[in-house]
């Protein structure tokens, strides 16, 4: 593989950390409010009657603020641990690959997961 600006450096590694971050939160984010909702729920306090009443409950009275709320602090979290995940993977990769030490098979990659 050849070395050039812009498959290395960290920059690029930060970008993807970040990036990654935005995508899963988005996505994922109506999901863990109605996690974060049923979860908080006092004991003997029913406000749903399951997963999908949360999801209808929480849409309906609130719409879309009510299902994405807290997306800025979950982005920032997310995307602290994605950027120390991304940059040291790709840095140990990148470190044995050029020292030789594997070739880009499953074992390399596993071995820059798991560090």
């Amino acid at each position: 593989m050849k070395h050039t600006p812009l498959n290395e450096g960290y920059p690029l590694r930060f970008a993807a950390g970040i990036s990654t971050a935005v995508a899963a939160v988005c996505i994922a984010q109506p999901t863990e409010v109605v996690k974060i909702r049923l979860q908080a729920a006092n004991a003997g306090t029913v406000r749903y009657k399951g997963t999908r009443s949360a999801y209808y409950k929480i849409g309906g009275t609130e719409c879309t603020r009510g299902l994405w709320a807290g997306l800025g602090p979950n982005i920032t979290r997310l995307s602290i641990c994605n950027i120390g995940e991304v940059v040291t993977y790709a840095t140990v990769k990148t470190a044995i690959l050029r020292r030789g030490w594997m070739n880009a098979a499953f074992p390399l990659h596993f071995t820059a997961a798991v560090c």
